[in-house]
């Protein structure tokens, strides 16, 4: 569901422009927050630049909902680098600063990107949590359309944690809505997710009507939706005892994910290719799949290790940066207090110098009055 979650926030941020705050600077902010999401729609090399650029600007305004996309461009750029700390860091400022517009539309995707961090992170129950907060809200703004995508999600979710009886009636909820709008990719991803849960039953029968009724019906431009209608459709010849056509539609999974450089189920078309080849005793074909297999893996560890250990450098290097910037402060507010302290200081001189001077001269009439005086007196 990465895709859709990446698709909605891109959505989300362009129909922004409609609506909302005026205080901030649109002759500034607008062209800023154009350049920066065709930037990210593009996978153009400066995306970070000039979303940087955009936060920063956006910064010397009021509160805006420019802040709320420039915080989650950020949070699309870091989550596709695998940067889930920083990902979640940016979706969560860009939450508090939707909490202060009072618009619950946003806080309601901001709410749905964080759910779709921890669920790309495989902490589902997190994830639940968030997905759930922002279907409350799109069911109180009767927003059926995202409604449908929270739904989705929900069902993702408790599928991966075998609660396949919730997750049917998320995505038949997904369903329902999506056919009232005749919206062929909702459908589509709906019908996924109940033929997955079918499949997962062991009710093939189910699973092979969903399947039939999405053949030549998935857009080219979906190849995560073509990978995962390959992928169940070889589970399903594989209960069935056809192990040639489900051979034929993993190598179709596989050059799908190949082509579009998508790794996320090549690890399980794997493992079903090699559970095969095993079964045919082709024990040659086994050792060479399985070489790839262990390849892959240790390659998206790695990744996943590096990734990591990036994002905590990156978020070490922001704390320094902030510790710097909190220091640089401190030392301008010392100075500052430092600077009025001194004058106070000369000011205290002066009036004690004036005091000081006042007294003496007053000591000094009273001596005279006094000399003069007594002068007198001796005189008569």
């Amino acid at each position: 569901m990465s895709l859709r979650s990446l698709l909605f926030s891109i959505f989300f941020s362009l129909t922004a422009f409609l609506t909302f705050a005026k205080k901030a600077d649109d002759g500034v902010l607008r062209p800023l927050d154009s350049l920066a999401f065709q930037a990210l729609e593009s996978n153009s090399p400066d995306m970070l630049e000039k979303a940087n650029a955009f936060l920063e600007k956006a910064l010397q305004y009021d509160p805006s909902f420019y802040r709320v996309n420039a915080y989650t461009l950020l949070g699309i750029i870091y989550k596709n680098r695998g940067f889930y700390v920083t990902s979640l860091d940016y979706y969560l400022k860009s939450y508090n600063e939707a909490v202060i517009l009072k618009d619950d539309g946003r806080k309601s995707a901001c709410l749905n990107n964080i759910g779709a961090v921890y669920q790309l992170q495989g902490k589902f129950d997190q994830a639940i949590e968030y997905f759930n907060r922002s279907l409350q809200i799109e069911k109180k703004l009767s927003n059926p359309l995202q409604t449908s995508i929270r739904y989705f999600n929900l069902g993702d979710c408790y599928k991966e944690l075998d609660s396949l009886d919730l997750a049917l009636n998320f995505f038949n909820n997904s369903l329902i809505i999506e056919k009232k709008f005749n919206n062929a990719e909702g459908i589509a991803y709906a019908k996924i997710g109940i033929a997955d849960v079918y499949e997962r039953y062991g009710n093939v029968i189910d699973a092979k009507r969903i399947i039939v009724e999405l053949e030549n019906k998935l857009s080219a431009n979906l190849p995560d939706l073509k990978i995962l209608y390959h992928l169940i459709k070889a589970k399903i010849f594989l209960q069935e005892g056809n192990s040639q056509a489900a051979e034929n539609e993993l190598k179709l999974a596989q050059s799908t994910s190949e082509n579009n450089k998508i790794r996320t189920h090549l690890l399980e078309i794997f493992e079903l290719q090699i559970s095969i080849l095993e079964n045919r005793s082709d024990w040659k074909a086994v050792a060479s799949k399985y070489k790839e297999y262990v390849k892959l893996n240790e390659e998206l560890n790695s990744l996943s290790i590096k990734n990591q250990l990036d994002d905590l450098a990156y978020q070490n290097e922001l704390k320094r940066k902030e510790l710097e910037i909190k220091l640089v402060q401190e030392e301008r507010d010392l100075a500052k207090k430092n600077e009025r302290l001194e004058k106070d200081l000369r000011n205290f001189e002066q009036r004690l110098v004036i005091f000081i001077a006042g007294v003496l001269l007053i000591i000094v009439a009273i001596v005279v009055f006094t000399i003069t005086k007594y002068a007198k007196n001796a005189g008569n």
